[in-house]
């Protein structure tokens, strides 16, 4: 499992999406299936390419195929971004909001004050 091929199988939307599907457990072939409006073919490639990347493992029960999320190959980015990001993931800070401002009140004064006090 390298860092380059998990990247890359990551790289495509689909993939993405069967990973969050697996997420929670496994799930036969049949059911990541119905979730996409794709031809099983093209399906089949992505949790080929998935599986090459050491992402998914699949089982066989019958002639029943399930697959199954790899953490460890996660781990492996998760450590390759570890130093990248610091020792805590930090959220994005929004965007500063307008403070609403209060008209100043301009208070008259006499220019002459600030000096007749030091007379």
């Amino acid at each position: 499992m390298q860092v380059e091929s998990i990247a890359k199988a990551l790289g495509d939307e689909s993939r993405r999406k069967i990973v969050e599907l697996l997420k929670d457990g496994e799930l036969p072939a049949s059911t990541i299936f119905e979730q996409f409006n794709y031809a099983a073919p093209t399906i089949s490639r992505h949790l080929s390419v998935l599986k090459e990347a050491g992402l998914v493992s699949t089982r066989r029960n019958g002639v029943f195929i399930y697959y199954s999320l790899e953490k460890e190959a996660l781990h492996v980015i998760q450590n390759w971004l570890a130093p990248l990001l610091g020792s805590a993931i930090e959220k994005p800070k929004s965007a500063p909001r307008e403070r609403s401002q209060k008209p100043k009140i301009k208070t008259e004064s006499n220019p002459f004050e600030k000096f007749q006090s030091e007379f």
